[in-house]
């Protein structure tokens, strides 16, 4: 494959993503008005179960498929095979033990569910894994437009999904016609990704001894992966336990505002991990991450200063009254977003690295105290709590990370990755020529 133009992939992305993050803003706005803060916290519970469960059953394969296309690019029909029967497998066997066992889903995951509710949750399971595992083969492909374009669709066909329901569907049953949409525009992204590689010829023939053997290098990534996701969810469960679904609407919010903007992060750290991947001098890496860090530094400081600006009466004229609690737990989570995407790109160097065991420690340990800090916080402070016990964890998760690669490099890496004046105006430049290549196009 050819060299990664890494500049390139993230003005391309970046393009990309300011109107998929448009179209987010526009889908959860309406949305959320559409089930109100109890539906939605249920919505965000279901979710956020669905994220755990899939990458429990992924076992952390998803992550390792840019690296092994940089390194095995003759592997790529395997690959794709792979994903297309993972997905059929966990669409059949989810299937009968969810028909199977209902009441016993119900008790354990703490939701009534009935026939067409498990279905759809297990749709939605089975849909994000393969979206997930499709997302990351094409990063690996270098086949960044196509990535994008994939990810905008997933977001507009939900957004024209919702508007139907706002305008058409008032009096169904609102959650579930949710899910079900969410359900319809991943299937309809998922078979888009598989019909456009497949233009270019049958995969090769599957070889799952191959596949097998890369599991022990996906099993760190999935211990790593895990505990990163339940980093970021854990406190929505615990949300749920000790105030009930309202607060989790109410809360999940202001975590979704967080959340996009670790959107661009891991857009970002994906293309970044297939640049690490390629770059083998040590000291290019650190220049390389120093400049992204520049970049998110200033993109996360302009967004976090309009918030606190503009964000309460904002909130309340787009969500309602309802929801105006949503500022107060967005300013305790300010630190988390800073802490939260920068961890993400560093967590992306270590991964480039090999998947040390090393990237599974640190968020382990970020999770216990998330969780320690959360039943601590919530009864005295509410859902303020809560995003003050995720920005405590999420930066000490990104402090840890520095503290050993800087040990690690013999005490050289933080010399060169101090940001000097240079840096900031080369990452301002770019920046500026993006904007005015954007507007040219607009």
């Amino acid at each position: 494959m050819g060299e990664i133009n890494l500049k390139r992939n993230i003005l391309v992305t970046g393009g990309f993503r300011i109107a998929i993050m448009l179209v987010i803003f526009i889908t959860s706005w309406i949305s959320t008005r559409f089930l109100g803060a109890t539906l939605k916290g249920q919505y965000s519970y279901l979710i956020t179960l669905v994220g755990f469960i899939w990458l429990v059953l992924d076992l952390g394969i998803h992550k390792t498929y840019p690296y092994l296309l940089r390194k095995e690019p003759e592997q790529a029909g395997n690959l794709f095979t792979w994903a297309f029967l993972l997905f059929l497998g966990e669409v059949v066997l989810l299937g009968i033990l969810g028909t199977l066992f209902l009441p016993q889903w119900s008790k354990l995951l703490g939701y009534e569910f009935n026939l067409l509710s498990i279905w759809l949750l297990i749709g939605l399971i089975a849909l994000n894994h393969i979206f997930n595992l499709m997302q990351m083969f094409y990063l690996g492909l270098d086949r960044i437009k196509e990535n994008s374009l994939g990810q905008f669709f997933n977001q507009v066909i939900m957004l024209i999904l919702v508007l139907v329901a706002v305008v058409f569907a008032r009096e169904l049953n609102r959650l579930q016609y949710i899910l079900i949409a969410s359900n319809l525009t991943m299937l309809i992204v998922v078979m888009g990704y598989g019909w456009n590689y497949l233009r270019s010829g049958i995969p090769k023939a599957l070889s799952p001894m191959k596949m097998i053997s890369y599991y022990p290098m996906g099993f760190r990534v999935f211990l790593s992966s895990l505990f990163i996701t339940l980093l970021l969810r854990a406190d929505v469960v615990i949300i749920k336990q000790i105030m009930g679904y309202q607060s989790v609407g109410i809360y999940s919010l202001a975590a979704h505002m967080v959340d996009m903007m670790q959107l661009a992060s891991n857009v970002v750290g994906g293309l970044l991990l297939v640049k690490l991947a390629d770059t083998e001098d040590e000291i290019k890496r650190w220049v390389l991450m120093k400049q992204v860090f520049i970049l998110f530094v200033m993109l996360l400081g302009a967004a976090n200063l309009a918030f606190v600006v503009l964000g309460s009466p904002l909130i309340t004229i787009f969500y309602g009254k309802e929801f105006s609690a949503t500022y107060n737990a967005y300013l305790w989570l300010i630190p988390a977003s800073f802490g939260l995407s920068l961890g993400s790109l560093f967590n992306t160097y270590l991964w480039s690295k090999g998947f040390p065991m090393i990237s599974v420690i640190l968020p382990f340990l970020a999770l216990l105290s998330n969780i320690i800090l959360n039943y601590l916080l919530i009864p005295v402070m509410g859902i303020a709590g809560a995003g003050l016990a995720s920005s405590i964890s999420y930066c000490l998760w990104f402090i840890l990370i520095v503290i050993y690669e800087q040990k690690l490099s013999g005490n050289r890496m933080l010399k060169y990755m101090m940001p000097k004046a240079e840096d900031i105006v080369m990452v301002w430049d770019t920046m500026s020529q993006f904007l005015k290549g954007l507007i040219r196009k607009i």
